[in-house]
């Protein structure tokens, strides 16, 4: 597993940053192109140190699907890496400002991370539409609007976006996390459950409460190599044997993740380490 990614994701955040480059950062091209730009800054807000705009644009780049860590949360995210030749606005300076005015700022400074997409309607190839134990990422051709960004200084910053339409301009390259990080190294963003149950299995479901999708048998989580990680919690960590637990469960035979179960257990049929 790339060290990069071991590091933004084996800590928590104490504010709202962004990872400072893409997992395959390798796609990105000195060449890229912006065959559309129509932004047009519409509002600043100086309170929330925010800059919203309307129009489009559509430019090159890498389309990433990706974990990211936001104070104690954890949350799948679709990013978009602008090719390292075309800017993007990012304005850095309104922490320091004296006035909100929009006609104060006219100069921002080039997006150095990726746009954080919210991808209402467009259909996505697997497994860039959906949160998995790994990173995908492909060349694309992107279009965005609803652009905003936040940037309140070295406490936090981050980019937004609506994905319009998409056009792929290569292979997607994927990368599944191997259990072997997660069992010996130490260094994972998830923590590590055990089993809880006085039955032989648990089973794991595609929603709270919802339709089984899997069992977890207390033979494979005690003896055979079971791994099973804490994605979130619905509800207070007090509260732990009363909620839906949001877990991936990675069978004996699943050691590069590949066959790994995203779904959710009943918290009082497992415990963490620390119980």
């Amino acid at each position: 597993m790339k060290k990069i990614i071991l590091f933004l994701l084996s800590i928590n955040f104490l504010w709202a940053f962004p990872p400072s480059e893409a997992y395959f950062s390798e796609l990105l091209s000195d060449n890229g192109k912006v065959t559309k730009n129509t932004l047009k800054l519409k509002k600043i807000d100086g309170g929330n140190y925010s800059a919203y705009f309307d129009g489009e644009i559509t430019l090159t780049g890498v389309l990433e699907r990706s974990d990211n860590s936001d104070v104690d949360t954890i949350y799948s995210a679709l990013r978009f890496y602008p090719d390292n030749n075309i800017d993007l606005p990012f304005l850095f300076s309104l922490v320091s400002a004296d006035s909100y005015n929009i006609d104060d700022y006219k100069e921002f400074e080039r997006l150095d991370f990726g746009v954080l997409l919210e991808n209402i309607k467009v259909k996505l190839p697997e497994p860039l539409n959906k949160r998995f134990l790994g990173a995908a990422a492909v060349r694309a051709e992107v279009t965005i609007r609803n652009y905003s960004i936040f940037c309140e200084g070295e406490a936090g910053r981050e980019a937004y976006g609506e994905l319009v339409n998409f056009k792929l301009l290569g292979d997607i390259k994927t990368e599944y996390f191997d259990k072997y990080d997660y069992e010996f190294k130490g260094e994972a963003i998830y923590s590590i459950l055990e089993y809880n149950s006085k039955d032989d299995y648990v089973n794991i479901r595609d929603k709270a409460n919802g339709k089984i999708i899997g069992k977890i048998l207390k033979k494979d989580m005690i003896n055979n190599g079971g791994l099973l990680l804490l994605v979130d919690i619905n509800g207070d960590l007090s509260d732990w044997e009363k909620n839906w637990i949001e877990v991936y469960y990675l069978p004996p035979d699943d050691n590069d993740s590949k066959g790994t179960i995203h779904g959710f257990v009943h918290g009082s049929q497992i415990k963490t380490r620390y119980n």
